[in-house]
């Protein structure tokens, strides 16, 4: 999907929500390819948030996540320790390295990352510094 496509979808998104607008801007996928694996993001409250991808036939040390400067980075390399081809008859479900970026908000934190059932889910929570956080102003 173009570039260009997924900036309209993104503002046809914050169009239908309240609030979300540099919630959407800041968590766009960063790579051309943005289908493979599939994901979710699933809100638990205004603070916390998951990330799911779906990523069936990968495990644990086939999966590597990492994020630096605001960018979380899950690859997924199907080389380490992978099935001989020749052992399946029929293979439908996707047998490929994948590189899947996505641009983290200000203040949120990975807390915890765990695979589950072919589901890989990146928990996030928003932690914002008390200078950070709005004060009162008095007016005399």
């Amino acid at each position: 999907m173009p570039k260009s496509e997924i900036d309209r979808l993104f503002n046809q998104l914050e169009t239908l929500t309240v609030g979300f607008g540099p919630f959407f801007k800041d968590f766009q996928v960063a790579t051309e390819h943005a289908t493979y694996p599939p994901h979710n993001i699933v809100r638990h409250s205004d603070t916390e948030f998951v990330l799911e991808l779906a990523v069936a036939g990968f495990k644990k040390d086939q999966i590597k996540a990492s994020v630096q400067e605001g960018l979380l980075v899950i690859r997924g390399d199907k080389s380490v320790g992978a099935e001989a081809a020749e052992n399946y008859q029929y293979r439908g479900i996707a047998n490929r390295s994948f590189s899947k970026s996505f641009r983290v908000a200000e203040f949120y934190e990975i807390v915890d990352a765990k695979l589950e059932d072919g589901i890989l889910s990146v928990m996030f929570k928003k932690n914002v510094p008390e200078e950070a956080q709005p004060k009162l102003i008095t007016i005399n």
